[in-house]
């Protein structure tokens, strides 16, 4: 079966667009989400392009701050003036940032509910704790689509433990109870480990790599790569090899990535909503 991801970003977004016309008729505000972009990679000004699209389909106003040239000390004054703002209820950092800035220093300058990527240090931990009200949009969104095709807990083989995707991916996991294996680039037998278990997560970042040696017919495969040949797009898991071998596959495009771009919006909405609540907006 091909998991879907372009039906659980539809639904989300119309429940979504729902709760902020609620709070916008509510409250009398069009909530802010501030973008900022450091130099100009390509691939950033895509996904930050996707994200206003996405917030005028929402109703909500999303702008971008862009520099090229700018030091660590002045990119962390100016999200601390950002995040001082009250009419601004989120803030993202595209990345990847140039060479010789430190995303987790910047990132931390921002408060744990106006951190609509989830990656402060202080919402990282909070998983720790099942605290999950903002959490990193990409792990979120593998288990949406785990959640969503009701894919029953077992053993699940994460091949990456970046801050992004496997770490925190473990700990939403292992609150829903799956066993958890990280892999990396220092685990020996990799290709054994993903065969045992009954869920392969992908996100080594290299195109094509995962094919149907590392999966059996009972695999759950899910896709977390993004790599780009000129204008295409490529997965990590090389579809058509591993789509012949597992019982279920998500795609790339149209799978985990498209629900990462909704599941930062529900972040924003979460951090909003305790914004709110708490008098901070």
């Amino acid at each position: 079966m091909i998991l879907d991801g372009k039906i659980i970003a539809n639904e989300k977004m119309e429940k979504l667009r729902e709760e902020f016309d609620n709070i916008s008729d509510k409250y009398k505000i069009t909530p802010e989400l501030k973008l900022v972009q450091v130099g100009n990679d390509p691939a950033s000004t895509i996904y930050a392009n996707s994200k206003i699209k996405r917030g005028i389909k929402l109703g909500i106003t999303v702008t971008l701050e862009k520099f090229v040239d700018i030091t660590q000390n002045k990119l962390i004054n100016y999200i601390i003036g950002y995040n001082n703002k009250k009419e601004i209820n989120g803030i993202m950092i595209e990345s990847p940032l140039p060479t010789g800035f430190n995303f987790q220093d910047a990132v931390n300058n921002i408060s744990f509910y106006k951190d609509s990527d989830g990656m402060t240090s202080y919402n990282q931990g909070n998983l720790y704790t099942k605290n999950e009200m903002i959490a990193p949009a990409t792990a979120r969104a593998v288990v949406d689509i785990l959640e969503y095709y009701k894919i029953p807990e077992g053993n699940a083989c994460i091949i990456n433990r970046s801050a992004v995707v496997g770490r925190p991916l473990a700990m939403l996991l292992l609150n829903r109870d799956y066993t958890v294996t990280l892999c990396h680039s220092k685990t020996v037998c990799i290709k054994k480990i993903a065969r045992e278990n009954d869920i392969l997560i992908a996100a080594v970042g290299k195109a094509n790599f995962i094919d149907s040696s590392y999966v059996t017919g009972k695999s759950t495969v899910i896709d977390v790569g993004i790599n780009y040949s000129g204008i295409k797009i490529y997965g990590d898991v090389n579809f058509d090899s591993v789509y012949r071998v597992a019982k279920n596959i998500s795609p790339v495009p149209g799978g985990v990535g498209i629900v990462t771009a909704t599941d930062i919006f529900e972040n924003f909405l979460n951090g909003l909503k305790y914004q709110l609540n708490h008098h901070l907006t």
